[in-house]
């Protein structure tokens, strides 16, 4: 089913919406220079400075130093309503149409409580394909794992070459001395070719850090769906 793109999006011109989906692949709250930002969407500095002059009035980015720019929190909220609008959207084949799409169920499995300065081993993954919505050809993914208020700092990606079976893999995480901690999960398909990096949505989830006593063994899930392309 299509996503609408949200009013406060639409009001943004399309090279807002490119430095926005730029820091997506890049990891929504790492910073980035001008040059590779111009250089990753393909903006002349002229379009870039439009652009991200529009998103700093509008609250979704602001200059760290210099040419150095993130997204706020705001931002990171419009980076990920743009990922759902994109995933939703039929890529088109270069004879035309549509490729079908298919369902699968994204999943992230962590203690109900971390510790904090403890590593923690966290397990994601995808369910097994439903009988009708069997892959002729396995897809490759790309599983991205951000980490607020503990380490690692910078994304992880975990590949995928999802067929019909359940697939998953272990990430280790650690919180630090806050609250709790946010897990951040972005997918993104890999077409036929090289360019071809498609969005396809993600989710994320706060866990609580609480004292060692309050630790557990068992374990929390969660889920959403992501759509993947039979390329």
């Amino acid at each position: 089913m299509s996503v609408e793109l949200p009013f406060h999006l639409k009001t943004l011109p399309p090279e807002a919406l490119d430095v926005i989906r730029y820091f997506t692949a890049v990891g929504d709250d790492q910073a980035a220079d001008v040059d590779a930002i111009c250089e990753g969407t393909g903006l002349s500095e002229r379009g870039f400075s439009k652009a991200i002059k529009r998103l700093v009035t509008k609250g979704y980015a602001q200059m760290e130093s210099g040419r150095v720019y993130r997204l706020t929190d705001q931002g990171v909220n419009a980076a990920q309503e743009l990922s759902e609008y994109d995933a939703s959207a039929p890529v088109e084949k270069e004879s035309g149409g549509s490729y079908e799409t298919f369902s699968r169920r994204l999943l992230l499995a962590a203690p109900p409580v971390l510790v904090a300065n403890q590593p923690t081993t966290i397990v994601v993954g995808f369910d097994a394909a439903d009988p009708d919505e069997s892959l002729l050809n396995p897809a490759e993914l790309v599983v991205r794992l951000s980490v607020l208020n503990g380490e690692p700092k910078a994304p992880h990606d975990e590949i995928f070459a999802l067929d019909d079976d359940a697939a998953h893999a272990r990430f280790a995480v650690t919180p630090g001395n806050h609250s709790k901690l946010r897990l951040r999960l972005q997918v993104f398909q890999l077409g036929p070719n090289p360019d071809d990096i498609n969005a396809a949505g993600g989710m994320y989830v706060d866990l609580d850090i609480g004292a060692n006593s309050q630790a557990s063994r068992s374990l929390l899930a969660f889920a959403t769906t992501v759509p993947v392309m039979a390329f």
